[in-house]
């Protein structure tokens, strides 16, 4: 599995290694599917787990499709909202292909609803963005070893409220 260490505020691993003691590395056939249209932040997924683990990049969710059918990789780390796809459609899509303990989904929005839609297809994780690298490998080793995360429904909700109630107080300061 992964080992994390901070490098210049990214994290980065170190292969054969693993965040929990006494798993086995990932197999080098292993690949992961990084749906990312961000490029800043799939760059930064890229230069943090490319030396341990195979990736497949995909921008958009038409080319991630293309490539899960292509590639057919091990597991797929999913940003649900991409400018070409409906979030949740593609979500679906992605699990009728793989198993769900295989499949981690990012998001920028922690909003209730959302994530407990997220949860009910059965994914394996869900990272709301911004989420720090030592998160990301830890849900990669879950992945590995087939653990679903909990999700804390309690704090994402009073998390996605904070941030919504600090948004409106400081429109309301513009107005």
């Amino acid at each position: 599995m992964f080992t994390a260490s901070m490098i210049g505020g990214f994290g980065s691993i170190q292969p054969g290694l693993s965040l929990v003691p006494g798993l086995p590395a990932v197999s080098a056939r292993s690949s992961l599917l990084v749906l990312e249209p961000d490029r800043a932040l799939q760059e930064a997924i890229h230069d943090a787990l490319s030396p341990a683990l195979p990736l497949v990049r995909a921008f958009s969710g038409h080319e991630a499709l293309r490539l899960l059918s292509e590639v057919q990789p091990a597991m797929a780390l999913v940003n649900i909202q991409v400018p070409d796809m409906e979030g949740m459609g593609l979500l679906r899509t992605v699990r009728e292909r793989m198993e769900g303990h295989r499949v981690i989904v990012t998001s920028s929005s922690g909003d209730y609803d959302l994530v407990r839609q997220v949860s009910t297809l059965g994914v394996g994780d869900f990272l709301e963005k911004p989420y720090r690298m030592a998160d990301l490998f830890h849900s990669i080793d879950n992945s590995v070893r087939g653990v679903r995360s909990r999700v804390d429904f309690r704090s994402l909700s009073a998390r996605y409220h904070e941030q919504s109630r600090s948004r409106r107080q400081a429109l309301l300061a513009f107005a």
